[in-house]
């Protein structure tokens, strides 16, 4: 009996936890992102328009990418970004379909763009309410300093959702739980338990059912005071 409480309390944190995931991902919108790009390693960067990505379903992370390619000139400063060991640095102007407007900043250090072919990922970090609390761009390399074969991006888009956090390893619980009752039946483990912490589950359900049958029942109980008196 003990067994089977701890099974579906368990069970009830698992659904628990599915279900607050499945409301975080039940609204839908739309993103639209402004993307500028600075290649100078100073503290102040310069900025020039990149491009715009549309995401037309936040859920789905389903987006459409709109960007210009380098010009000789923005790869050369690239290149000489990447060997001094600077960053490409990104700005991104985001635009809800609640109408709210932010802006990210973020960087990569800039050999890996060379050694990837100006492959980047673009991840799009959004809270509960489908609202962006952040945009990162991240680059796979290998970090290099040849020119790329092409001057043209490749940009994945990625959205992504807070974890739900971890879920229980139901199978191994009720494992320890097997383990544990076989244990003391064998005698390997005394119980030092009181009468009532060993018994509770039994003793509540019993005091639970005279209860309710007494409120149900309350003539019965009258009549057979009056007979004993």
């Amino acid at each position: 009996m003990y067994l089977f409480y701890v099974i579906v309390g368990v069970l009830f944190c698992v659904s628990y936890a599915d279900f607050v995931r499945e409301s975080e991902l039940d609204y839908d919108g739309w993103l639209q992102l402004r993307l500028w790009q600075a290649f100078n390693d100073d503290p102040m960067p310069v900025f020039t328009e990149r491009g715009n990505i549309t995401v037309s379903s936040v859920r789905s992370g389903a987006s459409v990418v709109g960007q210009n390619g380098l010009l000789p000139a923005q790869i050369s400063a690239l290149k000489n970004l990447a060997e001094h060991d600077g960053k490409y640095r990104l700005k991104v102007l985001a635009r809800t379909s609640s109408g709210s407007e932010i802006t990210f900043l973020s960087s990569v250090p800039a050999c890996y763009l060379l050694g990837s072919d100006l492959e980047d990922i673009i991840t799009i970090w959004l809270d509960s309410a489908a609202e962006p609390i952040a945009v990162s761009i991240s680059s796979l390399g290998p970090c290099i300093l040849d020119n790329p074969f092409t001057n043209m991006w490749t940009t994945n888009v990625v959205v992504r959702y807070p974890d739900g956090g971890p879920i229980p390893d139901t199978a191994m619980y009720i494992q320890k739980l097997e383990r544990e009752r076989e244990a003391r039946e064998r005698g390997e483990t005394k119980d030092n338990r009181s009468f009532l912490a060993k018994y509770w589950m039994y003793i509540v359900p019993a005091l639970i059912f005279l209860l309710l049958s007494s409120a149900t029942n309350p003539e019965a109980a009258a009549g057979g005071s009056a007979q004993r008196q």
